[in-house]
């Protein structure tokens, strides 16, 4: 069993000044957040100050987006330079640094074509169409789509097709048909659902929303020999476990498993808005111009950001040092899972990792995450009872030492009687 967590002194004695909120946001934004938000204000590595001068240990990481931190070394001069140069082309013309990047990619993967874009759930899109265009140039007769349940792909209207989530889907009903659901992780079940009907199978290698929920290789391996053999596509969303979050550059590379496309993004950009699907030349070869596009998709600013980031993650040691990090992060939330009754398990892949709460735990995961922001550290659900945590690639052991001491003291207090919580 892993050595139990010794809080810290700096962690337990991070009372902070009261979380400054933006209150401004009642009245002008539309309500689809929960307002008002605590107001950041800058940061620098893993740590960031909100507008009262309150310091967090961010293990947010803009939702998996901050692989460097905050304000990475290089990053501002690099996009300086460029936003000098030449910032945007649109879709009607080429640009060095969008080149650079699709050769940078598609080496790092052995993808053959890169599509760029703006945002994960665009990338999805995007694939999903492809996935329907390869089927109709190879004389297909199906056309349908799997997706799995607890799987987040996305709020445009054919990524929250294969969102099964009803909470997000019922109010846009009617959504794209044609779009089966299969439980996640049931090989035995592969065969009732995956059909010669179907043109394409979307899944995730982690279920980053539903709480860092990995596959398991059986599982990736069956869908990689049931969609080859049906002449299916395989497509992968690594948006939240790519760009070294699993551990290795693509998470899938872990499972021994390769799609006909993968969908990347979140990280990709550090900070900027891009995305990318890669593919094989099997599927590139459906294409045509004018089938789809993207105004700004790879554009020289966002394509200089993500190719600032591939050369930090591509760096020798990098991945490696990821994995260190990550052997740490899970053997200490096993010590906090096995400490409190309230934790039923601790998981994930690389440091993508969640905590869920017991049925019977006496608070919620929003409880958890006010009682960590209260002490200092800034944490995100995932799914109805689990807690993600997610630090910046290049966290430091003492950074994860000083949020596993802080979790501890936010688990202790939420687990003590009411009347004897401090």
């Amino acid at each position: 069993m892993p050595e139990a967590i010794t809080p810290a002194a700096p962690a337990v004695a991070a009372a902070i000044v009261p979380a400054a909120f933006a209150d401004a946001e009642k009245a002008l934004l539309a309500p689809n957040y929960p307002l008002p938000r605590l107001h950041l204000v800058s940061g620098r590595g893993a740590r960031v100050l909100d507008v009262a001068g309150g310091e967090y240990l961010d293990f947010v990481s803009g939702i998996a987006v901050n692989a460097f931190g905050h304000a990475p070394k290089g990053l501002a001069d690099a996009l300086s330079s460029q936003l000098g140069t030449l910032g945007h082309v649109s879709n009607l013309f080429a640009n060095t640094p969008g080149i650079e990047l699709a050769q940078a990619l598609t080496a790092a993967t052995g993808y053959d074509r890169a599509f760029f874009c703006n945002s994960g759930t665009e990338g999805i899109e995007a694939a999903l169409k492809f996935a329907r265009a390869r089927a109709l140039k190879k004389g297909q007769k199906g056309r349908d789509l799997l997706a799995f349940k607890g799987g987040f792909h996305g709020r445009t209207g054919f990524a929250l097709s294969a969102t099964y989530t009803p909470s997000y889907r019922e109010p846009f009903l009617p959504l794209i048909p044609g779009i089966r659901f299969a439980d996640y992780n049931d090989v035995s079940a592969l065969g009732s659902v995956l059909d010669s009907e179907v043109c394409g199978v979307l899944v995730e290698p982690i279920q980053g929303e539903s709480g860092a929920v990995p596959a398991t290789r059986d599982f990736l391996l069956a869908l990689r020999t049931r969609t080859t053999a049906l002449g299916a596509a395989l497509i992968f969303d690594e948006v939240q476990s790519g760009m070294g979050r699993g551990g290795h550059f693509l998470a899938q590379e872990h499972f021994g498993v390769k799609g006909d496309m993968t969908v990347m993004s979140k990280a990709l950009g550090a900070g900027l808005p891009i995305a990318a699907v890669l593919m094989t030349s099997d599927v590139a070869d459906a294409l045509a111009p004018g089938m789809h596009g993207c105004t700004f998709g790879g554009n020289p600013l966002c394509a200089t950001a993500a190719n600032w980031a591939l050369s930090q993650v591509l760096a020798p040691g990098f991945l490696e040092q990821v994995r260190r990090s990550a052997k740490h992060l899970a053997q200490g939330m096993d010590a906090l899972a096995a400490k409190h009754a309230g934790v039923r398990e601790a998981r994930g892949l690389g440091l993508l990792r969640a905590i869920e709460l017991a049925p019977d735990a006496a608070f919620d995961a929003p409880a958890l995450i006010a009682a960590a922001r209260e002490r200092g550290l800034l944490l995100v659900r995932g799914g109805e009872r689990a807690v993600r945590v997610l630090p910046p690639l290049n966290v430091t052991l003492d950074e994860l030492n000083e949020a596993l001491s802080i979790l501890d003291a936010a688990l202790t207090h939420l687990g003590a009687p009411e009347g004897a919580r401090s």
